[in-house]
């Protein structure tokens, strides 16, 4: 798939999510066959008006490594002239894209106007849309706008949205056919997507309720998008994507990776989290991401709660370790006993 002047294959990209697509953790989804990620959200205020902190946090969650691309950097915002001026900010790192949130649904987004809310002004969004594409232009970094339906199921602007978003520049957008007022309730209505593909002429990525390959095939040939973006099921699951690109490729799912490698890669990413942002905030983040690793594993669940209030590096592998030694025993307590029936 082509967005811009960029190239990306398999049609298969990693959703931005708050707190969770860091960088280490982008670059595992990519290893493992995702074709593209796009960023944790940035706040334009935070990065254009913000103070030394504010503005040190925001770039820190904008890093990103060479290993990663094709890679989009995504900024929420309301105002046209801040949006520009962040949008160029961002630019000049050089990433692949600059994307620009209209999805979040979180009330302190949408107190700033900024996020789905967006969808409800469609005249608004397209000036945010076309002071972005502005802004990004400056460096030659296309934009591209990642949208829900709409804010309620008698406002589905989406369609409307990507045609003013087209008009003035935009490259690509992703859409996810859950309303504002659903959040992550119910399910997506796909139609929604195909809408939107028949409104454009640029590229247009389907996300909502991808869990495997099948239902990535099945999004694909029924809304016409030309890519799929997935979310939450990749949380603690960045194996998720080898399965599906696989499943894209020959119609067959890869294997469930074995427990040593879910605990392996949970530590790497720890590590990597913790060179990047310094061990306390990369626990406190790591908190959920090892909960979302080890879902499934023997006696998971009674280690949950320590998971959850793991304070350093050193703590999370001892935990991990165990989690690992309690499921090889299972492993070889299940060997031993199909061995001694099928004698």
């Amino acid at each position: 798939m082509n967005i811009a002047n960029f190239h990306f294959e398999p049609n298969l990209t990693l959703a931005p999510m708050a707190g969770v697509t860091s960088a280490p953790f982008r670059l595992l989804c990519r290893r493992y066959g995702a074709g593209m990620s796009w960023s944790e959200l940035v706040s334009s205020n935070a990065l254009v008006m913000g103070g030394e902190k504010s503005q040190e946090k925001s770039h820190q969650l904008a890093w990103f490594s060479e290993e990663e691309r094709p890679v989009a950097l995504q900024i929420f915002g309301a105002d046209p002239a801040i949006m520009r001026e962040a949008a160029s900010m961002m630019a000049e790192t050089k990433p692949d894209a600059i994307d620009i949130n209209m999805g979040c649904s979180v009330p302190k987004i949408a107190r700033c106007g900024a996020g789905c809310i967006l969808l409800r002004t469609p005249d608004l969004a397209q000036a945010v849309i076309a002071a972005t594409v502005e802004g990004a232009a400056r460096h030659g970094v296309p934009v591209t706008v990642k949208m829900r339906a709409g804010w309620d199921s008698q406002n589905i602007t989406a369609p409307e949205v990507a045609k003013r978003a087209q008009d003035v520049g935009a490259s690509a957008v992703s859409v996810h056919p859950r309303t504002a007022k659903q959040a992550f309730t119910g399910h997506s209505d796909w139609s929604v997507i195909r809408r939107v593909k028949e409104a454009v002429d640029i590229p247009v990525i389907g996300c909502g309720d991808i869990k495997n390959g099948a239902d990535a095939r099945q999004m694909l040939d029924e809304t016409g998008c030309d890519a799929v973006m997935v979310g939450r099921a990749a949380q603690g699951n960045p194996f998720l994507f080898a399965s599906i690109a696989q499943y894209l490729k020959d119609g067959t799912e890869a294997e469930e990776p074995y427990h040593q490698e879910k605990i392996d890669t949970a530590l790497w990413h720890a590590q990597e989290l913790s060179n990047l942002r310094g061990e306390h905030t990369a626990m406190n983040e790591m908190r959920r991401h090892a909960a979302w690793y080890t879902k499934g594993m023997p006696e998971s669940s009674r280690l949950r709660d320590r998971l959850c209030r793991v304070s350093s590096l050193m703590e999370l592998e001892d935990i991990l370790a165990e989690c690992l030694a309690i499921a090889n025993q299972y492993a070889e307590a299940s060997q031993a006993w199909a061995l001694a029936h099928v004698n």
